[in-house]
């Protein structure tokens, strides 16, 4: 048995605690599971929730039931929430110690800002081509305006998560109509000046628009495509997830009902086998130089998820970043990923701590 001193220091902080058994909401397993390969592996993994680090305590797992114990010394922490419910507050003011002591290895919740990732990953010629043509939208004057001249967009909200507040906005038989991601029919305006009355601004401003990516399908089903990427310093793909949505899906996130599939094989089914090779190849590039730009611009990160699509005339975009990216998608396609998704994260904790001569 390693002594303590030898052992990698592991902590994750996240929302909550909840009552009841899921602690930290759905991803109460993801820790579990993690916590049981880190004593294997000699990484001691614990919980922080908004004053825990404060108080100096952290939750932990003994193979059965969570319970409290004192905080152990600090190596790597992960932000695992993206929203804090619980003392916001709090959880704002330890975030900012633990980014300035060096010791947050997530990106910052800004690095996902849809306006401001746009706008930067734009200016690298290798990623140009690869982005969606978009546009910020502070008043409804300025998507009534771009309604004059664009036909099929998508209006999301700048900070949005697991497709929430997103619509798809079509200008089509003389008449908008505006289908949300949540569901249900769609808001239907005879003239881009009815918008504001039927479209409240202040549910959805500021927000961007985005050109409607006309999605490579699984016979009649629209799917776009998660990477997962761990180590911001030697970036590795660690998976590929095609979510596949229903027919006639807003979203292809997974929490709006979508199916996960190999990437590959959903590509293989709309382009055949050697063209979906080329695809990932060609993907895998975009990934590996959004990876590299991010540490670059926001410093180290263990783990980043990547939102990427195939049009359906095979042509390769990036769409968003997610500084937290899920796991209930690889657990329903392949455990071995899943398991190898986590493991990824010891081994980073580990290599930053060889890396400072721990």
């Amino acid at each position: 048995m390693e002594d303590d001193v030898a052992r990698t220091q592991l902590a994750i902080y996240v929302d909550g605690p909840y009552p009841g058994p899921r602690k930290f909401g759905e991803q109460t397993r993801l820790f579990e599971d993690l916590v049981l390969l880190g004593r294997d592996r000699g990484v001691d993994v614990q919980v922080l929730t908004p004053g825990d680090l404060s108080a100096g305590r952290a939750h932990v797992f003994t193979g059965a039931a969570w319970g409290m114990a004192p905080r152990a010394g600090m190596g790597v922490v992960l932000r695992r929430s993206g929203v804090f419910h619980r003392q916001p507050a709090v959880a704002v003011r330890e975030l900012v110690a633990l980014r300035r002591r060096g010791l947050l290895h997530t990106l910052p919740r800004q690095s996902g800002h849809k306006w401001k990732l746009y706008t930067w990953l734009r200016r690298d010629q290798r990623l140009r081509p690869h982005l969606p043509r978009t546009w910020l939208c502070t008043r409804v004057e300025d998507l009534i305006a771009l309604l004059a001249n664009q036909d099929d967009l998508y209006v999301k909200p700048l900070n949005g998560t697991q497709g929430q507040g997103i619509h798809r906005v079509r200008r089509r038989a003389g008449r908008i109509e505006l289908w949300p991601a949540s569901g249900g029919g769609p808001i239907l305006v005879a003239t881009p000046s009815e918008l504001a009355c039927a479209w409240p601004a202040g549910s959805w401003l500021p927000s961007v628009a985005q050109t409607t990516i006309p999605l490579a399908r699984m016979g009649n089903r629209p799917f776009d495509l998660r990477w997962l990427v761990c180590d911001g310093d030697q970036p590795q793909i660690i998976a590929r997830v095609a979510r596949v949505a229903k027919p006639q899906a807003v979203t292809t996130n997974i929490h709006t009902g979508s199916e996960p599939r190999a990437a590959e094989s959903a590509l293989a089914d709309a382009f055949g086998t050697q063209t979906a090779g080329d695809l990932v190849g060609q993907l895998d590039e975009i990934a590996k130089a959004v990876a590299e730009l991010a540490r670059e611009r926001f410093g180290p990160y263990a783990e980043l998820g990547l939102d990427l699509a195939v049009s359906e005339d095979g042509r390769a975009y990036f769409i968003e970043l997610n500084p937290t990216p899920g796991r209930k998608m690889l657990r329903r396609l392949d455990p071995k990923v899943h398991r190898l998704s986590l493991q990824a994260l010891l081994e980073y904790a580990i290599q930053v701590q060889q890396r400072r001569g721990g």
